[in-house]
């Protein structure tokens, strides 16, 4: 299980903050339905030292790899695993994506959108 590391998120926000337009915790490979912003404006929009905190609605996963994508004030961005524990190999055979969650993810890697 691979849950949120919160604190080296907290860590590295405030590092660089005043290089930071934002800051989003997610899961990378269901990006649509996790991500949340945490960091928008100089300040933090969630508080990352509460243990009972969920990104998304979960804390973790058994499969999916918690990232930490930062959009710099320069407009280039960051992405860091953002992770405690093991992160699984891959997703559960049950998993699929929607429509709208399968074209975020396809844009997030890179791959041509069929139109």
């Amino acid at each position: 299980m691979a849950n949120y590391d919160f604190k080296a998120a907290k860590k590295y926000i405030q590092m660089h903050s005043d290089l930071i337009e934002s800051a989003t915790i997610g899961m990378e490979e269901d990006w649509f339905w996790t991500a949340q912003t945490v960091f928008e404006g100089g300040i933090f929009t969630e508080n990352l030292d509460d243990e009972k905190l969920k990104i998304g609605g979960i804390s973790g996963s058994d499969w999916a790899t918690p990232m930490l994508e930062v959009t710099m004030k320069d407009g280039s961005e960051v992405k860091k695993v953002c992770a405690i524990g093991d992160i699984g190999e891959k997703e559960p055979e049950w998993f699929s994506l929607g429509c709208l969650s399968q074209e975020c993810q396809d844009i997030r890697s890179g791959k041509m959108l069929n139109t």
